[in-house]
């Protein structure tokens, strides 16, 4: 996990993508509205209460509708998947996308 946190905020910096401060393991519960995979990650839009957020992680099947569980490892801003070809204007990238 902590190798893959280095690598992402090595690739932000060199290609000069600008990222939050390092997020403090928070807990994140939801259900998916929307979901795609790519590159060997997977990525969910999820809605927790009024909130609305992208996160990314592995690859692990999930569905719209299905509950899900995230802890915070790293905040993106404007982070650009080449291979979805879309920019997210906020992305969480975490360690593991659990199904509840």
């Amino acid at each position: 996990m902590v190798k893959l946190a280095k690598v992402l905020a090595t690739a932000a910096m060199i290609f000069g993508i600008s990222m939050s401060a390092w997020a403090m393991g928070k807990v994140h519960e939801g259900t998916i509205v929307d979901t795609m995979n790519s590159g060997g990650y997977t990525y969910v839009q999820v809605q927790e209460g009024d909130n609305t957020f992208w996160a990314a992680g592995p690859q692990v099947k999930v569905d719209k509708g299905d509950k899900v569980q995230v802890v915070e490892q790293m905040w993106m801003t404007n982070f650009t998947s080449k291979t979805l070809k879309r920019t997210f204007d906020k992305l969480m990238f975490v360690g593991e996308i659990a199904k509840k």
